[in-house]
């Protein structure tokens, strides 16, 4: 998990039931916090002291209206002492929106309102959203999620908490053998069935995909490399686009028939490629494992 890139020890985000506080805290633990939702306010203040003060973690936590002791009240009394302990290190975000932007949310999810069992819908939406304006006056940060796309209120809530929008994406590259299946977790799969196989070789069979001499036998097939080639420039798009999208990881997976030469020296290429161009970079060979084991 990456560090977030800024002072900000403790941040709090509420506000109106449905308004996007849980995908607030999912951005903020994509960026390093650790992510607590829904816990009961009287545990909030033993939680700091043990993970910030002490620990010096990054928290996000999210309160709402179903969380245990929460209440306009009790917040502010909350609010102001998190304020004198952590100074520039804490702040309070809340996540608004219109009326219409939240029916209709409810409407198209089916979930049921957290008011849901004393009133309909509309009255629901009504009166969570007027008991959350004394709230809402806490907040050092207010975003109005209406008409966002995850990705626009990403943007905004990083822009207002000082936070890089784009740290680079971590990756994992997995080799692997079809024999034994596709790994379960891969975004994408690439083939390297198609290249010269060293296992032809009476002098490579024994060696892997991490031996110089199969790297030389493998570099020296021109449509391996080509292929590569273009899988480089394939990633060239797709980091950029994903990265600024805010996707939090991607799992790229090579496979040949066993597993030991061809995938396993594409995936290092890649993984050393990745790497270069200032991605985290995670590499594994799945089959040179097992053979360990």
């Amino acid at each position: 998990m990456l560090s977030p890139i800024s002072s900000k020890k403790l941040v709090l985000v509420t506000g109106v039931s449905g308004a996007g506080h849980s995908t607030a805290l999912k951005i903020l633990e994509d960026h390093g916090f650790t992510a607590v939702d829904n816990l009961p306010l009287a545990l909030v203040d033993p939680l700091i002291a043990l993970e910030v003060e002490t620990g010096g973690r990054s928290i996000a936590i999210g309160l709402d209206v179903r969380t245990s002791g929460f209440g306009a009240d009790a917040v502010a009394r909350l609010v102001k002492n998190l304020a004198k302990r952590l100074g520039d290190g804490f702040k309070m975000v809340f996540i608004s929106a219109g009326h219409a932007d939240l029916m209709r949310r409810y409407n198209a999810t089916r979930r049921q309102h957290p008011l849901g069992h004393d009133y309909d819908l509309d009255a629901a939406v009504r009166a969570d959203m007027a008991r959350m304006v004394d709230v809402e006056a806490l907040a050092d940060i207010v975003i109005d999620s209406s008409g966002l796309a995850p990705a626009d209120l990403r943007d905004a809530l990083l822009d207002t908490l000082g936070l890089d929008k784009a740290p680079p994406m971590p990756l994992h590259i997995v080799s692997f053998s079809y024999r034994y299946g596709l790994p379960e977790t891969a975004d994408q799969v690439i083939d390297m069935r198609f290249a010269k196989n060293p296992h032809w070789d009476d002098g490579l069979r024994d060696q892997t995909g991490l031996d110089s001499k199969v790297a030389e036998f493998l570099a020296k097939d021109e449509m391996a490399i080509a292929v590569l080639d273009q899988v480089k420039s394939m990633l060239v798009l797709m980091l950029s686009r994903m990265n600024n999208d805010g996707r939090a990881h991607l799992t790229l997976a090579f496979g040949c028939t066993g597993g030991k030469h061809r995938s396993v020296w594409a995936a290092a290429q890649i993984a050393s490629w990745i790497e270069a161009e200032g991605h985290p970079v995670r590499l594994e060979h799945r089959e040179l494992i097992k053979a360990l084991a």
